[in-house]
C-alpha cells in the first residue's frame, strides 16, 4: 500500500483535471500502476483495480453514508454539506440493512428483468418517435434530441410525471447531483440545496394528488405505501427525487458516451450496424470503455481488510470504477473498444447490496437505440468537437454534435 505525497498528487490530477474527450484513463493507467491502494494523507482509501474494487463494493461490512462529506476537495461549510441533498441522503442510496432493503423493495419489481422485457415495446416506441424526429434535420445534437429525452421519457412514464415536470425537473436533477463529485465547491452545493428543495415542493405536491388520486405508476406507489413500507415525507419525497434522477443521468451518459465511441471507432458502428444481435454485448462494452459512472464510495462500518490493508469505521474507501473497467489483469487490450468481447462484466453499476436498482432498464434502453440509429442513418458521423460536462463522478457529454446525412 502507498501513503506516498506522490500518491496523492497523481490523484489530485486524476480527480481535478478536466479530461476532456481523452477521458481520464491515462491518469487512471498511472495511478493504477504506481499506487494501486492509495491510502491518502486524509486516510481515504483509494482503489483503482478491478478485483479490489469488485471486493470492496460487495464487503457487507462497508456501506453508504455519503462519502462526499469525507472526501470533500474545497472549503465548503459543514452546514451547507449537511443541508444539500438532506432528503437525498434518506434515501436507499444512502442506507444500509435494515432500511435499504425495506425502502429497495418498495419498487424493486418494477426494475426486474421480466418487467423491464414488458417495457421493450413502449420504449422502442419512444425510440422510433425520437428517430423520426431526427429524420428531418440534417445535423442534431444527439444530446439535447435523443440522449436526454429518451431516458427521461420512459422513467417519466413509469413514475406517472406530468410532461411538464419532466422539463422542469431534469435540469435541477444535474445541479442536485453535483456534490456527489469530489472537487464540488460552496457555489455548487449551494445550487444542490436549491434545487432539491424546488424538486421537493414540486414533487411533495405531486404526491398529495397521487395519494388523492392514484394511478398505476411508481409515484402512487411512494405515496400509498403502508405497513412496514410505510415512508416518512423526506422518505417519500427522496425516493421519487433518486427514481427519476437515477432514471435518467446514467442513461444519458451512456448513450452519448457510447455513440461517441462508436463514431471514433467506425469498424464497431459497422460491426453493430450488420450484426444488431450484437446488441447487449455492445453496451456492455460501451459502459466499460467510457463509463458513465467512474466513481463510488463505501464507509467503513465495521473493521475489516480490503486489498490488504486493514481498515477501522468511518474511513472512507473511493472506487475508481473507471480505472478497474480498464484493468489489464481483467481485460486483454482493455484501451481497445471490442463490442464481441466477453468475459467479465464491467463495474459501471457498482456491486454488491447497493447495486444500481435501474441497470437492467439502461442497458434496454441503450440495446434497443444503437442498433436502430446506426441503421437509420447510416452515414451518422461527427459534425464538430464534443463538449464534455466537468467532473469525474459522472461523466458525460453536454453537447455531441452529429450529421445524418
Amino acid at each position: 500500500m502507498a501513503t506516498s505525497t506522490d500518491g496523492d498528487q497523481l490523484l489530485m490530477a486524476t480527480l481535478l483535471n478536466d479530461h476532456g474527450s481523452a477521458g481520464p484513463y491515462e491518469s487512471y493507467r498511472h495511478l493504477r500502476e504506481a499506487h494501486p491502494v492509495l491510502q491518502t494523507g486524509s486516510g481515504v482509501l483509494v482503489l483503482s483495480r478491478y478485483h479490489d474494487c469488485d471486493t470492496a463494493l460487495r464487503d457487507r461490512k462497508l456501506g453508504k453514508v455519503d462519502e462526499s462529506l469525507g472526501f470533500r476537495l474545497a472549503d465548503v461549510p459543514e452546514d451547507l454539506q449537511r443541508r444539500a441533498m438532506h432528503r437525498f441522503r434518506r434515501t436507499m442510496l444512502f442506507r444500509n440493512p435494515p432500511d435499504h432493503a425495506r425502502l429497495r423493495r418498495l419498487v424493486t419489481d418494477v426494475f426486474t428483468t421480466r418487467h423491464i422485457e414488458q417495457l421493450r415495446a413502449s420504449v422502442t416506441a419512444i425510440i422510433d418517435g425520437l428517430l423520426n424526429e431526427m429524420s428531418s434535420e440534417t445535423e442534431i445534437d444527439v444530446m439535447t434530441v435523443l440522449a436526454l429525452p429518451l431516458p427521461v421519457n420512459v422513467i417519466g412514464d413509469l413514475l406517472g410525471l406530468p410532461i411538464e415536470g419532466r422539463e422542469l425537473a431534469a435540469p435541477l436533477v444535474r445541479n442536485l447531483v453535483a456534490p456527489l463529485e469530489p472537487m464540488a465547491d460552496a457555489a455548487a452545493v449551494q445550487r444542490a440545496a436549491d434545487a432539491e428543495d424546488q424538486l421537493a415542493d414540486y414533487l411533495g405536491a405531486l404526491l398529495v394528488e397521487k395519494r388523492a388520486r392514484p394511478a398505476d405508476d411508481l409515484l402512487s406507489r411512494l405515496a400509498d405505501a403502508r405497513g412496514d413500507d410505510t415512508l416518512d415525507e423526506d422518505e417519500c419525497i427522496g425516493t421519487a427525487i433518486l427514481l427519476f434522477a437515477a432514471g435518467f443521468e446514467t442513461t444519458t451518459n451512456l448513450i452519448g458516451n457510447g455513440l461517441a465511441a462508436l463514431l471514433a471507432t467506425p469498424g464497431q458502428a459497422d460491426l453493430l450496424r450488420r450484426r444488431p444481435d450484437l446488441a447487449a454485448n455492445a453496451v456492455e462494452e460501451l459502459l466499460r470503455y467510457d463509463a458513465p459512472v467512474q466513481t463510488n464510495g463505501r464507509t467503513v462500518l465495521e473493521p475489516t481488510t480490503i486489498a490488504g490493508v486493514d481498515l477501522h469505521p468511518g474511513q472512507v474507501v473511493l472506487t475508481l470504477l473507471g480505472a478497474a473497467n480498464r484493468d489489464p489483469d481483467q481485460f486483454i487490450h482493455p484501451e481497445t473498444l471490442d463490442i464481441t468481447r466477453t468475459g467479465a462484466g464491467p463495474l459501471s453499476f457498482g456491486a454488491g447490496i447497493h447495486f444500481c436498482l435501474g441497470a437492467a432498464l439502461a442497458r434496454m434502453e441503450g440495446a434497443e437505440l444503437f442498433p436502430r440509429l446506426l441503421n437509420r442513418f447510416p452515414s451518422l458521423a461527427p459534425a464538430g468537437e464534443p463538449t464534455w460536462r466537468p467532473g469525474l463522478s459522472f461523466r458525460g457529454l453536454s453537447s455531441l454534435p452529429v450529421s445524418t446525412t
